[in-house]
């Protein structure tokens, strides 16, 4: 049997895909094997092993996070619901993502999640953020509560109900919490704090 191209790229996609469901540690070159219908040496030969495969996921992931913003750049109007509706048309990705966050103990996965997090910020996201709250902190600023809200809606996020609708609850829970706790006198006081060594 000849080894092809698309082969590969078979490999890539549904390992993209079991990597998104089932996370790293539960990658099978058995199972992928069965379902793409391709044979353990076509793996060992486009791949040689795991890690380097893992590799490539990692750069399948960073490519159609940058599609996403682009589109998020050139069609998402507001952050309610803009967002979110964009955000529901790529399950698979935010499976992916959670996987990363799930996994963040693992350099690599935690640098891929950092980083595409920031690219989408960059890209519109904060900038909605920002206008969605009436927020007008610095950028760093912003973009650190930006994070600590992702952070907060990643460890929450059902993989089993990316409906925009739900996505958004979730959003609107957390910065509702946040926002309360911006205007408590405990907040007030910890900006009037300065930080003991």
């Amino acid at each position: 049997m000849s080894v092809t191209h698309g082969s590969k790229q078979k490999w890539i996609e549904k390992g993209y895909e079991h990597f998104a469901f089932f996370g790293p540690k539960n990658l099978s070159i058995n199972k992928l094997s069965k379902e793409i219908g391709s044979s353990r040496a076509s793996f060992y030969h486009h791949f040689g092993d795991i890690e380097i495969f893992i590799i490539k996921l990692l750069d399948m992931h960073w490519k159609v996070h940058q599609q996403f913003c682009t589109r998020g750049a050139r069609e998402c109007k507001n952050f309610f619901p803009g967002l979110y509706l964009i955000l529901e048309q790529y399950p698979i990705p935010l499976k992916f993502s959670k996987q990363l966050f799930i996994n963040r103990n693992n350099p690599a996965y935690n640098y891929l999640f950092v980083k595409t997090y920031n690219a989408s910020a960059r890209a519109f996201i904060l900038k909605l953020f920002s206008e969605q709250f009436g927020l007008h902190f610095a950028y760093e600023d912003t973009y650190n509560l930006w994070l600590t809200v992702g952070e907060s809606w990643y460890s929450r996020l059902d993989p089993n109900n990316l409906s925009a609708v739900k996505m958004q609850q979730l959003a609107e829970e957390i910065m509702n919490s946040v926002l309360r706790f911006m205007s408590s006198n405990l907040y007030s006081k910890m900006q009037r704090t300065p930080l003991q060594n």
